[in-house]
């Protein structure tokens, strides 16, 4: 069935233009109205157009036939006008790239035969119309399959919701997102970007404007209407909400950032079983010329696709999340029981874990190596278990028979941890055995040299050996931090290689922090790095 689109012409004359059509031996077609240009390209992507009529009313017609000829270059166009000069006619022509143009009162027959030409016309350029169409149906899949192929392959959550939100910005060509998580009966806003702010404020600017926050689920807010009925909601003017829908606008954030929220497009993030994980927000759709308009009709389907393929990706990553930290927990449980001490070994084995991947992070190690770092570093004592309780828990000095026994803890530690086809496994044996070598030789039990001594062993001596200055023993009472750190400085090139100590003191303000944390009361945490989350 062909279709033609009426523009600025009245609903009640499109009946008329009807009849003459069928009149004059043409039937079959769809006749659609649009108050304006901007709603032309939602008729676009839902049906193949075959003609538009464009009465011209006003003086901006200029601006809306260059507007229809970018939406739509092939489509033939008949603009229908009162009488004009030359001139004027050819900047019509020329401007607009129309395919007929009849002067007001048009006659019926000078209608029906703008019309039979462009219709034949179109013939010709329908091939090509389906192969585009067909062309971009074949495109937007494929940035699904390239969108779900990288959110699968993200298990981190911050940087997964990162993901989520810059690919539905790209697949929507928007300004703005945002992605809430659901949390039993509330929305935790997570994350979000906004081109505008990026441009105006630079880097940085989502510290300044964007913090977590929890709302509850209601029908009143946009997302919480969503989550709640697991709709999609597709909204041209967030500031001209109908009164009879029950959720409203909050322009809190237009008014602090001067930001204007226009168009909007919220949809439910659902997992297989469609129960809702949270909610996407798109805002502020853009054409090629950086205008905002409405969200396209069409783009629902594909947005609600990286909506799920998100929900899909946080349930996964969630998942890993909550094996790693059970994972995490034995770990530090098994480490403490192989010293047999109390909560001290337990903050102590957090904060030197902490202190070795900031140390790590600084010498530019990739985050997959840091967190295996993370899991094999608090596994550097296990050996302990080996030694027996009177030199474990003697206060005073050590005889050199019982030093020789306690050195033996490296080895305990590595025969403890050979054998097994785990990479966190392999990796904790080679900090076990190495984090007592030296950088001049001295170390044991091996007594390596420089680069001969595993970068992990390295990294985790100078955490252990800092906490352990640091922090009161049985045979002794704590440093000060300046004297701490001095006994590091000192040591550069003995204990520790220069690099090991550069890393080491370009991280020094997280460091602290986190023994001045430490120092604090309430329950024991792996302290985070700086700027990430568990």
């Amino acid at each position: 069935m062909r279709s033609i689109v009426f523009i600025n012409v009245p609903k009640e004359e499109i009946t008329t233009f009807r009849e003459t059509l069928k009149k004059n031996s043409i039937g079959g077609c769809r006749l659609f109205a649009c108050d304006t240009v901007q709603d032309v390209p939602l008729l676009l992507h839902a049906h193949r157009i075959n003609c538009m009529y464009y009465r011209i009313r006003g003086e901006n017609y200029l601006a809306d036939l260059e507007y229809l000829r970018l939406a739509a270059h092939d489509v033939p166009k008949i603009v229908c006008g009162s009488s004009m000069g030359k001139k004027e006619l050819i900047n019509i022509i020329n401007w607009g790239s129309i395919f007929y143009y009849l002067e007001e009162p048009a006659g019926e027959e000078e209608f029906v035969t703008a019309v039979c030409n462009a219709l034949v016309f179109n013939v010709g350029t329908g091939d090509r119309y389906g192969f585009f169409r067909h062309h971009y149906i074949r495109e937007q899949i494929d940035k699904l399959n390239k969108i779900g192929i990288a959110l699968s392959s993200e298990h981190s959550l911050g940087k997964l919701l990162e993901q989520i939100i810059s690919q539905a910005l790209f697949l929507a060509r928007c300004d703005a997102g945002s992605v809430y998580i659901r949390e039993k009966d509330a929305l935790v806003f997570m994350v979000a970007k906004n081109n505008t702010l990026r441009n105006r404020y630079g880097k940085g600017y989502e510290a300044r404007f964007f913090k977590k926050y929890r709302v509850p689920i209601s029908r009143e807010r946009i997302s919480g209407y969503v989550a709640e009925t697991g709709e999609i909601l597709n909204i041209k003017d967030v500031y001209k909400i109908p009164l009879k829908r029950e959720y409203r606008f909050t322009d809190d954030f237009d008014r602090r950032t001067n930001y204007r929220t226009q168009s909007m497009i919220a949809a439910p993030m659902k997992d297989a079983d469609n129960n809702v994980l949270g909610v996407l927000q798109l805002i502020n759709c853009m054409d090629a010329e950086g205008n905002v308009i409405p969200f396209s009709k069409n783009l629902e389907s594909l947005i609600q696709s990286i909506a799920s393929q998100g929900a899909v990706a946080i349930q996964n990553a969630k998942l890993i999340e909550e094996v790693k930290k059970a994972h995490m927990d034995t770990i530090m449980r098994l480490s403490i029981a192989a010293e047999f001490r109390d909560d001290d070994t337990s903050d102590h084995l957090r904060r030197m874990t902490t202190y070795s991947m900031i140390v790590a992070k600084h010498l530019g190690i990739s985050s997959r190596e840091i967190e295996l770092l993370q899991y094999a570093a608090p596994m550097h004592d296990i050996g302990k278990i080996g030694i027996p309780d009177s030199i474990l828990f003697k206060p005073g000095s050590l005889t050199k028979g019982e030093w020789e026994e306690m050195k033996n803890h490296t080895i305990y530690g590595a025969r403890i941890l050979e054998g097994s086809s785990s990479e966190i496994l392999a990796i904790s044996k080679v900090v076990a055995l190495n984090h007592h070598e030296r950088w001049n030789g001295t170390g044991y039990p091996k007594g390596l040299k420089r680069d001969d001594i595993p970068l992990f062993g390295q990294i985790v001596s100078i955490a252990d050996v800092f906490d352990a200055l640091a922090s009161k023993r049985c045979y002794k009472e704590a440093f000060n931090i300046e004297s701490a750190l001095e006994q590091i400085s000192t040591s550069r090139n003995s204990m520790f290689g220069p690099h090991i100590v550069d890393a080491f003191l370009d991280g020094l303000d997280e460091i602290l922090a986190i023994a001045k944390d430490s120092a604090k009361p309430g329950p024991a945490v792996l302290y985070p790095l700086h700027g990430e989350s568990n």
